[in-house]
């Protein structure tokens, strides 16, 4: 019997640039070091970047200063690419060694006798390879399994993300997902701002706030909220799952 409850800090969309200046007037290295330092983030078991490390086009710069600032971490680093982020950059900085296939990086990771899946969706969409892998993997576990990806799986009534930037094939997601019955909580970034979802299937999903910065969900085009950095913290036991999503 699993009786450890499994601490997750996820940090998304931290958009840091090729060099220490600003973005979009933001400094996002001082946001991403704060949210890694805050009280919340403390005594983990797992640390998850999910996607949007750099901020344009896979700044090399960008992945260096990460994975400079993570080499003593005092917990696991997972990450995925998002719709910003270069893969072959990223491989330079990361051990992505067994977890990219065909220019994808989607894996499985077992921590504390629990799994977690992660699925690459930086194109804007998931390939049927990965989707069928996963279908695959998941039977594999007799227990709950979580899952990592960018991009939620679903509309977030963001009215500007929605119609600009949602997952390109949110219905092939969805039908792979409500097939696999020990998945019930999907977490992602994206949107830059916090939503708690449930899919036709009952299933859930978290959308993680930005370290970078919160867009306004009412506005039809670009409207920044604020500059405060956001993180989501899960709290996985063996009956549920919690989240605290925090601000600076």
């Amino acid at each position: 019997m699993i009786s450890k409850v499994i601490r997750i800090g996820q940090v998304s969309d931290i958009h840091i640039g090729a060099d220490e200046g600003f973005v979009q007037g933001i400094d996002v290295r001082a946001n991403f070091e704060s949210a890694l330092k805050s009280k919340s983030m403390q005594d983990l078991d797992l640390l998850v970047l999910s996607g949007d490390l750099a901020n344009e086009d896979g700044e090399e710069g960008a992945y260096k200063y990460v994975a400079e600032l993570l080499k003593d971490y005092p917990v696991p680093v997972c990450v995925i690419p998002g719709n910003h982020d270069r893969l072959e950059v990223m491989q330079k900085y990361f051990d992505l060694e067994g977890k990219v296939r065909d220019g994808k990086c989607y894996y499985r990771y077992d921590i504390c006798g629990r799994t977690l899946f992660f699925l690459d969706s930086g194109c804007g969409t998931v390939s049927k390879d990965q989707l069928d892998w996963l279908k695959v993997e998941a039977a594999k576990v007799n227990d709950e399994v979580l899952l990592f990806m960018h991009h939620p799986p679903c509309l977030c009534n963001h009215r500007f993300m929605d119609l600009k930037y949602a997952l390109k094939n949110i219905e092939e997601v969805q039908e792979t997902l409500s097939s696999i019955k020990n998945l019930k909580h999907i977490f992602t970034g994206h949107y830059h701002f916090n939503f708690h979802l449930q899919l036709p299937s009952q299933q859930e999903v978290h959308v993680a706030p930005s370290t970078q910065m919160q867009i306004d969900p009412q506005a039809p085009i670009f409207n920044l909220m604020s500059s405060a950095p956001g993180w989501q913290v899960i709290e996985w036991g063996e009956n549920f799952v919690e989240t605290g999503v925090y601000f600076n």
